[in-house]
């Protein structure tokens, strides 16, 4: 039945267009259903978000891409940068464990839970820390999702500053281009170029830590950003119909909100207990730090 259900939410997900009521629906499924951690659709969801992003590199000129990397990546190392080192000083403020301080630290400034699943084995962090930094950056992203195509509304933002705002300021790849689905399609080339580009970060952080941690580590390219960038060289030399173009943004967006509704499902009753205030206390306070850092970056370059 689970499954059943499960599905016709899926399918209603995609029908509506809607990348809140996608994750919305996931919430509510999982909360329903009290889905066990070997549930399918909380091992998923990030696979397809990927899928998704990939697909929507057909549709991103290279030039732009090159352009706007070359024109944000400064902020971004500025931003990432600051960040971190902000997360670190207010963990050992609130006298935050060392692990979890680094995690939340890392999924703030770069790229949410891939970079605190990343970095995880590298500190040999407990699972339990784990399991509540990512558990709490997906309550964030959510609230984020949400929070922020509305602020946007009020402040009446163009599509082009939302999504480099967005990019910088929200966690996870997936709820930074939701976000931008949902305040203008415009919006979501600006904020995946920007957010893929400040993934890039994640490997110098994993470098910096093996050597900290006297662990070896190999300098190479998250898969997924790379596949993307390939896919984004070759798109520009394919000379597609507007038939085949038209059903590649359909896989895509398909991909995305079907793995909006999985991530969903990820935030339950269970995740929420193994919270504690001094955690809620840095992950929220670093991310309004890195919220207004960004607007103000990004007010400079738009």
């Amino acid at each position: 039945m689970p499954y059943l259900i499960g599905l016709l939410l899926i399918i209603i997900s995609a029908y509506t267009g809607s990348a809140f009521i996608s994750l919305l629906l996931g919430v509510v499924f999982a909360y329903s259903f009290n889905l066990s951690e070997q549930f399918i659709t909380k091992s998923i969801g990030s696979k397809l978000i990927q899928l998704g992003i990939i697909l929507l590199a057909f549709s991103i000129p290279l030039y732009d891409a090159y352009e706007l990397t070359r024109t944000f990546l400064p902020s971004i190392s500025v931003f990432v940068i600051l960040i971190f080192i902000l997360g670190l000083l207010l963990g050992r403020f609130l006298k935050v464990d060392k692990n979890q301080t680094i995690l939340i630290a890392s999924g703030t400034a770069i790229c949410g839970a891939t970079a605190i699943a990343a970095i995880a084995p590298i500190l040999k962090a407990k699972p339990k820390i784990i399991i509540a930094s990512i558990s709490l950056v997906f309550l964030l992203n959510a609230f984020g999702l949400i929070a922020f195509p509305l602020l946007a509304t009020y402040l009446n933002m163009s599509q082009d500053f939302f999504g480099a705002w967005a990019a910088l300021a929200i966690h996870d790849t997936a709820s930074v281009v939701g976000a931008a689905m949902t305040y203008g399609q415009d919006s979501v080339e600006m904020a995946t170029t920007i957010k893929l580009t400040r993934t890039l970060w994640l490997i110098p952080l994993m470098v910096v830590l093996s050597i900290s941690y006297n662990k070896k580590t190999m300098l190479k390219l998250p898969i997924f950003v790379s596949i993307f960038i390939c896919t984004l060289i070759l798109s520009n030399y394919l000379v597609l119909t507007d038939t085949v173009d038209n059903l590649i943004k359909a896989i895509s967006n398909i991909c995305l909100f079907t793995g909006l509704f999985c991530i969903g499902t990820s935030i339950d009753k269970e995740s929420i207990k193994i919270f504690d205030k001094k955690l809620i206390t840095l992950a929220v306070s670093l991310w309004m730090i890195a919220i207004l850092i960004s607007y103000i970056l990004v007010s400079y370059l738009i």
